[in-house]
């Protein structure tokens, strides 16, 4: 059956008919413009093509048959690798053309395997012997490469990758094992509802294990995803989850912004907004300065605060005795708690710890400059 088909096929393109008298004369007459003819060659066309990427090495031989036959498909060329158009007798006319053809392609099968296999394949005649040469050498059988390919899928996990790499890993496994076992098709009914039932658990094994494989960040969306009825198909899951991933990329962690800063930031800041407000409360809202002192543009040299000058700074020259027993207990509470936070840290480094104020002695630190500020405002005044 398949002799006389390929024998048929032969014949059609060779320009023979039905009964058997020769046309070739017709039909070879415009090869060379004729670009549904596989004797037809583009002049781009050259002995120095590569027609696939990777080059074929023991371990890749499926996916590089695959890209290949593609390749010679859409040069229209695969009748000469799969000997559907074997070579006619010398005295017909496309002998000629048939040739060349054939020379091309184990050109370019050639280019495709890597050098230490082309030396071996570099003496034969034609392209479909050098194809099945190729087949026999690397072909493994399909047991033992679906076995291969269905423990690569379950082992495969996300890990560092991004959600289109793993998926794109999965997607080519999943592919090459649908190449070795293909759905069947209902010859009788297009409407099969038992094919449609297969199909549709196949695509729900695709999806239970895209999700099983990702990462424990993405559990709650996982499970969310798993509770769908019906459950969503693999593009729709995949989409879902570049979503989720692209939101979790850009979104800022909240409990990063709570965290409590060091003692040295937090005294800065808040020395910063009460100079800011000394400033702004000493001021009319012409810009101007009211109460003829100018309080809001003296600074002092020794500690850099505004509102005073050297001559007045508590810190040179000492507090008055009503501003140190107010303000002792809320100094003693920090000296306690700065004492304690040192020795906890051992062996550590002293000079090195960073000393965190919790929520209470934030606001023990507020009130005490609250206060340190109204009194010192009165002695201004």
């Amino acid at each position: 059956m398949y002799e006389a088909s390929s024998a048929d096929s032969a014949s059609s393109i060779h320009g023979a008919n039905l009964h058997g008298t020769s046309s070739s004369k017709v039909v070879n007459k415009g090869y060379q413009t004729d670009t549904l003819n596989p004797y037809f060659m583009h002049p781009n066309e050259n002995s120095a093509l590569i027609l696939v990427t990777p080059l074929l090495s023991p371990n890749n031989y499926h996916s590089w048959s695959r890209s290949m036959t593609m390749a010679s498909r859409s040069k229209n060329k695969l009748h000469f690798i799969n000997g559907v158009l074997p070579r006619r007798m010398d005295e017909e006319v496309n002998s000629l053309a048939w040739d060349r053809c054939n020379t091309m392609i184990m050109s370019w099968l050639h280019n495709s395997v890597e050098s230490e296999f082309a030396q071996s394949i570099l003496w034969m005649e034609t392209a479909e012997e050098i194809w099945n040469e190729l087949k026999a050498r690397f072909y493994q059988g399909d047991v033992l490469r679906i076995s291969d390919i269905q423990e690569e899928i379950y082992n495969l996990k996300q890990g560092d990758a991004s959600i289109a790499s793993y998926f794109t890993k999965l997607k080519k496994l999943w592919k090459e094992l649908d190449n070795f076992r293909l759905i069947p098709e209902c010859l009788y009914d297009s409407t099969c509802l038992a094919i449609t039932k297969i199909r549709a658990y196949h695509d729900g094994n695709q999806v239970i294990r895209f999700l099983k494989g990702l990462n424990e960040k993405y559990s709650a969306v996982r499970s969310q995803i798993m509770l769908m009825e019906p459950l969503p198909n693999l593009c729709r899951v995949y989409s879902l989850l570049v979503q989720q991933e692209r939101q979790a990329g850009i979104s800022i962690d909240e409990s990063k912004l709570l965290a409590c800063p060091n003692a040295n930031s937090t005294t800065n800041n808040t020395h910063q907004s009460s100079s800011a407000n000394n400033s702004s409360r000493g001021r009319g809202r012409d810009g101007r300065s009211y109460g003829g002192r100018g309080r809001g543009s003296r600074i002092c040299t020794h500690c850099g605060m505004t509102n005073h000058t050297i001559d007045t700074c508590f810190k040179k020259h000492g507090y008055p005795p009503h501003w140190k027993q107010e303000s002792s207990i809320n100094l003693a509470q920090f000296e306690l708690q700065d004492a304690s936070q040192i020795e906890s840290h051992g062996d550590k480094d002293p000079t090195q710890a960073t000393l965190k104020f919790t929520l209470a002695q934030h606001k023990a630190l507020l009130d005490w400059i609250c206060c340190k500020e109204h009194l010192y405002l009165k002695l201004m005044i």
